[in-house]
């Protein structure tokens, strides 16, 4: 039996969007297939910065608004230690656990690391739509421009996945765009 997958069309990156967790318009022939279920929550991880971090990302509440999918995210650096989590999640994937955790370090130039997700995996539409199975993954993200007014990188996305198995069969790279929350 051939296993089930689905297709996004743009990234989930952390991340998905964080890298990025969005998803373009379907096509027909891809209507049937599974998709992944709005999820991920965070527990925020605060810290203080080192004082080489720029004041505005040193602020306390530290939220960015990712201008590609609309995701919120709090953002924590210490020394050479970026943390970023998802924390504008929908109440019913809270409920489920779900969640998007990314780690980088600074290297060079960039901050690389990678976003730890927990989500679920949705079968079917509309009323017919439901949880088939939740999945671990491990993806891939770097941020090239950590400035007090923007953040820019580019994420690994997911382009096929099994959702029965939790296996990413086809990956990508995504760009985004966060700015600071007023």
């Amino acid at each position: 039996m051939k296993p089930k997958t689905f297709a996004l069309a743009s990234a989930f990156t952390l991340i998905v969007m964080l890298a990025a967790c969005s998803q373009s318009p379907r096509t027909a022939t891809e209507q049937s297939q599974p998709k992944p279920a709005a999820n991920a929550t965070s527990a925020p991880q605060p810290g203080s910065p080192s004082p080489a971090v720029p004041a505005k990302i040193a602020h306390a509440r530290n939220l960015w608004k990712s201008e590609t999918t609309g995701k919120i995210y709090r953002v924590t650096i210490k020394g050479n230690r970026l943390v970023a989590d998802w924390v504008n999640v929908p109440p019913r994937a809270v409920r489920r656990g779900s969640y998007i955790h990314t780690v980088c370090r600074k290297e060079g130039s960039k901050w690389v690391g990678s976003s730890s997700i927990f989500m679920a995996c949705s079968l079917g539409q509309g009323a017919e739509e439901h949880v088939a199975n939740t999945c671990h993954l491990k993806l891939r993200i770097e941020f090239t421009t950590v400035t007090p007014n923007l953040i820019v990188g580019r994420g690994q996305g997911l382009r096929r996945f099994d959702c029965r198995t939790c296996k990413v069969l086809a990956a990508d790279w995504a760009s985004f765009k966060w700015v600071p929350m007023q």
